[in-house]
């Protein structure tokens, strides 16, 4: 049965770490290691959002079958994806044809996650240019994010899969367009859609939310995915777990308490060079400090 379950969260890596392997390899890492669960990455050396076949499908599905592993995410957060300028152009761009390249590649992972049978597919803003009017921007980004709705939805009717069986996610990044979690929560609610959800990254909520674990905890509600690292100084740099001074006793208690079952993914893109310790530091010290993943039950005892 694919986690998470009824009982306790999925843990995750996200494979943007660990792009020095084949993705099978990453794949048969982390479950050697002892995860539930790969983060996809759109990335050419992975997922490559132009060349991507039904026979890589193939082989990875074969792969995960083999292991037990979930794919649980797809994020089509690759900076340099699309330019040389990190994480532009924007889907929030006032360009509609630079607007355009960044829903192409959009439309893209959504076909992609939806025949990877994956729960969500994570996005982002991106920045609003200097000088743009942010009250235009939240309209265009509106529209954006109806356009993939509706991909979404004929993506399943044409697999045959059931709505809701992939979701799209937003995930708030700091300095974009929507930085925090109530800013995506807003959109939301604006959308009034079951198929759009909040991704939350607790690194970024530390790095740009005054009570970030207020706030972790008041938008569990809307979150299917939960991206962690450790953060040092509110410094927007991604550290192992452990490594930082995020209070992880006081985030396991927020998710115990809230019966969070959703997903949990590693997210250490810059750590692929010493993937032997973090793969293996970040379950550890996880385990330690989530409950929920060490195997409490929601009474807090032990299984």
């Amino acid at each position: 049965m694919p986690l998470p379950t009824a009982d306790r969260p999925g843990l995750a890596y996200n494979a943007n770490g660990l792009r020095s392997l084949a993705l099978p390899d990453a794949v048969r890492l982390l479950a050697d290691s002892g995860y539930d669960g790969i983060e996809l990455s759109l990335n050419r050396q992975h997922v490559d959002p132009w060349s991507y076949t039904d026979a890589d499908a193939d082989e990875l599905r074969a792969v995960l079958e083999e292991t037990g592993v979930v794919a649980c995410s797809l994020a089509t957060g690759d900076p340099l994806l699309l330019s040389e300028r990190p994480f532009e152009p924007a889907l929030v761009d006032p360009d509609p044809s630079a607007r355009e390249r960044r829903l192409d590649l959009l439309r893209r992972a959504v076909r992609i996650g939806v025949r990877l049978s994956v729960p969500i597919v994570v996005f982002s803003t991106g920045r609003l240019p200097d000088g743009a009017d942010r009250e235009q921007a939240l309209r265009v980004l509106d529209a954006s994010v109806a356009e993939l709705l509706g991909v979404l939805e004929r993506e399943l009717q044409a697999a045959g899969a059931a709505p809701g069986s992939t979701v799209l996610g937003v995930e708030p990044e700091p300095g974009f367009l929507l930085e925090t979690n109530a800013q995506v929560a807003e959109l939301i609610e604006r959308t009034g859609s079951e198929a759009l959800r909040l991704s939350q990254d607790l690194g970024h909520t530390v790095v740009v939310e005054e009570d970030a674990l207020e706030s972790l905890r008041r938008h569990l509600p809307v979150t299917r995915h939960l991206q962690v690292e450790d953060i040092a100084g509110r410094v927007h740099a991604h550290l192992v777990p452990g490594e930082g001074d995020i209070d992880f006793d006081a985030v396991g208690r927020i998710l115990h308490d809230e019966e969070f079952t959703g997903w949990i993914s590693v997210e250490l893109y810059d750590h692929d060079h010493v993937h032997e310790r973090s793969v293996p530091d970040s379950r550890r010290f996880l385990v330690d400090h989530l409950p929920s993943l060490g195997g409490l039950d929601r009474a807090g005892a032990r299984r």
